[in-house]
């Protein structure tokens, strides 16, 4: 099944409200959580606060008690205590092996803490707080961060799927254009089959040939309308034959002063859709027959293995103006052209056969483009 066939106004709208609730729900949780630790945290300087105020003349030795009973006994973080000289005296969370190496790293992030008795007018420095960043404190920091790349990957998802919806809706509204089309055209046409077969006695063979082979090739244009947007029918064989018909078809309705060059080498069996290749040849023969004009010209279709089947069509036209969008519906250099014929060549053999529609070269000579089908895996 196609991408485009699993998003629908429904699923983008299912999608949006899971992936609302679920960042509301997240956000919530975490947000909650954040509150509960900053909360715990606040009673502990509370608590360290309160009992000094109660004596604040307590000497240094009941300070550094209170600190560690308080602070250090609780904390996540790496800290270490030195002592006014720069001493160690007690760490958490730190390895033991080299305290002096890992606060001088720490100080390099955070400035100490100095920790400072005051007697009256008198103060005392009896050491330093050397401190690390908390698993908690880490997690606020990137915090804004995550939630900004989450936010960011969901509304990219969802207006990624969203073009991808309106895509869809498009080549559904162009799909079924095509086959109501075809459909509309069908009963007319076989009007017009059997007008000719009730008229084949009263008109030159030649010309009863000719009004055939176009009755003919309208039934198959209107098959490949009705086809647009259904499976294609693919089988293995040498593509050579239906090339040559395709260009046959061509040639017999171009005008006098273009010559037809054609260099065919053998090609291997690929998987391909007649009518649909068919099609993609006459659309790029029928381009540049219209890039030619009235004026002498020549149209030179090469068939290559090399991976597989390469069909180049090349024509000494005007060539296609740089920068343009060719491959995109609506670009078209006719005056009453629809802009659909390279969109849907790329379509059929991209999409249907798995190969590629490319531009080789375009200029005032001429353009050139290859369709190249690759061969079947064994």
């Amino acid at each position: 099944m196609n991408i485009r066939d699993k998003f629908s106004s429904r699923a983008l709208a299912i999608y949006f409200l899971i992936g609302i609730g679920i960042i509301g729900i997240i956000t919530f949780i975490y947000s909650n959580y954040l509150i509960q630790r900053i909360k715990k945290e606040t009673e502990t300087t509370s608590r360290i606060f309160a009992k000094y105020a109660l004596d604040p003349s307590m000497d240094e030795e009941a300070l550094l008690k209170l600190i560690f009973e308080e602070v250090i006994q609780k904390i996540d973080f790496p800290v270490i205590m030195t002592d006014a000289e720069g001493n160690p005296t007690s760490s958490k969370n730190v390895d033991a092996k080299d305290l002096r190496k890992s606060f001088e790293k720490m100080d390099r992030r955070q400035k100490p803490i100095p920790v400072i008795i005051h007697h009256g007018s008198d103060s005392t420095l009896v050491g330093y707080v050397h401190y690390g960043l908390s698993p908690f404190t880490t997690s606020l920091q990137i915090l804004p961060f995550v939630e900004t790349v989450f936010l960011i990957a969901f509304l990219f998802l969802g207006f990624w799927g969203y073009l991808i919806y309106r895509k869809g809706e498009e080549e559904k509204i162009w799909n079924s254009l095509a086959r109501e089309t075809a459909h509309q055209l069908a009963t007319p046409l076989s009007s017009l089959i059997g007008w000719l077969e009730a008229a084949k006695g009263k008109m030159s063979q030649e010309i009863y040939t000719g009004i055939h082979e176009d009755t003919q090739r309208m039934k198959e244009v209107l098959e490949k309308f009705s086809r647009i947007g259904l499976p294609p029918r693919l089988v293995e064989k040498n593509p050579l034959d239906t090339i040559r018909e395709s260009v046959e078809y061509v040639r017999k309705r171009a005008h006098k002063n273009i010559v037809f060059h054609e260099k065919y080498s053998p090609l291997p069996a690929v998987k391909f859709d007649d009518i649909l290749l068919a099609w993609a040849v006459e659309n790029l023969l029928k381009n540049g027959l219209d890039a030619i004009g009235s004026n002498k010209g020549k149209i030179t279709v090469k068939t290559v293995a090399a991976g597989g089947a390469i069909i180049e069509i090349s024509d000494t036209g005007k060539g296609i103006e740089k920068g343009k969008e060719i491959f995109k519906p609506g670009f078209t250099t006719k005056k009453y052209g629809w802009g659909l014929g390279l969109v849907l060549t790329k379509r059929i053999i991209e999409e249907y056969h798995g190969g590629k529609l490319v531009l080789k070269e375009t200029g005032s000579r001429g353009t050139t483009f290859q369709i190249i089908i690759p061969k079947v895996e064994q």
